[in-house]
């Protein structure tokens, strides 16, 4: 019973129990009323109270409710958490703990663990990245240093080969010169296949953009070839579509190794029959062809469950082929990533004992205005380097030997220095049209040297002769120098280099 309710009731009791007229009715009435205003006044200041406390109250559920939520988003966390981590491949020792759903903070501890363990991880596979870039220098630099050792007497063979075919012997001589200038030169094809997939394998072989005269290109490679197939009886024919643009741009140095590398292949693995080379235009646009290209034979053939495997490196059919017909295993290999290269894709089809069928289409630009083709042949007919002053800078005394006989017969004037040293000094003294300078030298090497000579002469040109390919272009011209000819060097080509930066007198 609240307080008004019991106030009326004690007044009724008064008012029957006791007279108006009782001497005390009035004292009694007096005292309810008193009573009454004071019930009255204490439950208006208990209703103000609770309107002040009220307040109070709602911002405590407030802080109630969001308590709550921060709970079940906590525990929400916890879950989500847990389940992720439950899915990560884990070593043994870190196995996911069991979480009441609430407990962050055990579950911010183990994560702090898998940091750091993750930490330590990433730190061995960064000091794994430096051990391995270490070895691939040490491989550069072990390829470059094998690549110079074997191209510099590679050279002697060559170039002498070259020279004792200019003079007068007998058919049987010749045919003997010829022998050592093929077995030669497949040496060398042997060293530029492992120099050139390790380049390609580095990512350091940019292809070029050059104007070539691709008939000529495709009929040189046949005519290149056709002497060392007919005498294992192989015929190569040549299917050309003339529909296809002669003139075009790209890089010629790749696609003759891609098809160089086709066409031996072909000849080396066909004892007898016939051999197809197929160009034939696939469709052209305004500025561009895409030409089909195809090399079969009728050789050994592949087995199918080969045939996926030929592309890797070192990778032949079987090991009986690597006796029986030699080669690095490279040349499929390096053909696959050239013509990835060139955004294309080689493709084989193959059956035991009938022969094989390589082929890819590839794109190329056409040339708006093809430049004028000189032919080496034509250039060296021409005794337009007579009087032209040389300083050749080599240490391998039979090199110096052999380029110097090139440099008489093209009637040119010659100076040699021994080394790097040596040709600062000459170059300090002398005035020359040009300078031939070898790379690897002792005392100092062409590098150092090149860099010397630019500190007083801008002008003369140096043209690198170099039995180190690997890492040697962009450092060639960082120096100062304006081109470079490979070792063992073609005459015409380090003819045409000598033409194409000579001073003139």
């Amino acid at each position: 019973m609240d307080a008004e309710n019991y106030h009326l009731l004690l007044a009724e009791l008064i008012n029957e129990h006791l007279p108006k007229n009782h001497s005390r009715y009035k004292f009694m009435d007096g005292f309810l009323k008193s009573v009454n205003d004071l019930c009255f006044r204490f439950e208006h200041e208990k209703e103000q109270l609770k309107a002040l406390v009220r307040p109070s109250e709602r911002k405590y559920a407030e802080i109630n409710r969001k308590l709550q939520e921060e709970i079940e988003q906590r525990r929400e966390s916890v879950q989500k958490l847990s389940e992720g981590i439950s899915k990560l491949d884990l070593p043994k020792h870190y196995k996911l703990p069991d979480f009441d759903g609430e407990n962050l903070f055990e579950l911010a501890v183990f994560i702090k663990k898998l940091l750091i363990y993750q930490q330590g991880i990433e730190i061995q596979l960064r000091k794994a990245k430096e051990d391995a870039d270490k070895a691939s220098d040490a491989k550069t630099e072990f390829l470059s240093m094998m690549s110079h050792e074997l191209r510099t007497p590679l050279n002697g063979i060559v170039a002498m080969t070259y020279l004792m075919q200019q003079e007068n012997h007998s058919n049987e001589m010749l045919e003997n010169l010829k022998i050592l200038q093929f077995s030669a030169e497949n040496l060398n094809v042997l060293i530029n296949d492992i120099l050139d997939f390790s380049k390609i394998e580095a990512g350091k072989v940019e292809l070029e953009s050059i104007d070539f005269n691709i008939k000529d290109l495709i009929s040189n490679i046949k005519k290149s070839i056709e002497v060392h197939a007919a005498s294992k009886e192989v015929e190569i024919e040549l299917d050309y579509d003339d529909n296809i643009p002669e003139h075009l741009i790209g890089d010629p140095l790749r696609l003759s190794q891609i098809m160089n590398n086709l066409v031996n292949n072909a000849v080396k693995f066909t004892d007898h029959g016939q051999i197809t080379m197929k160009v034939r235009l696939n469709h052209f646009t305004d500025d561009s062809v895409c030409i089909d290209v195809s090399v079969k034979d009728t050789g050994i053939g592949i087995a199918q469950e080969n045939l996926s495997r030929i592309f890797e490196k070192f990778a032949q059919a079987d090991k009986q082929i690597t006796r029986r017909f030699g080669g690095t295993g490279l040349g499929l290999g390096i053909t696959k990533k050239l013509l990835e290269l060139h955004g294309s894709k080689i493709h084989v089809e193959s059956e035991v004992g009938k022969g094989s069928d390589f082929f890819f289409a590839i794109n190329l630009k056409t040339a708006v205005q093809p430049n004028k083709i000189i032919r080496k042949e034509e250039i060296l007919d021409q005794q337009i380097l007579k009087g032209t002053k040389v300083l050749l800078v080599e240490d391998y005394p039979i090199n110096v030997k052999i380029a110097t006989r090139f440099l008489e017969k093209w009637g040119m004037n010659y100076d040699t220095a021994a080394n790097g040293r040596i040709a600062v000094e000459k170059l300090s003294k002398n005035d020359y049209q040009i300078v031939l300078m070898d790379l690897l030298m002792p005392e100092m090497d062409g590098y150092t040297a090149t860099e010397n000579i630019r500190k007083f002469d801008k002008r003369t040109p140096i043209i690198a002769l170099t039995a180190s390919v690997l890492n040697t272009q962009d450092r060639v011209y960082e120096v100062g120098m304006n081109g470079f000819v490979t070792k063992p060097f073609n005459p015409k080509e380090l003819f045409q280099k000598i033409n194409k930066y000579a001073l003139r007198a």
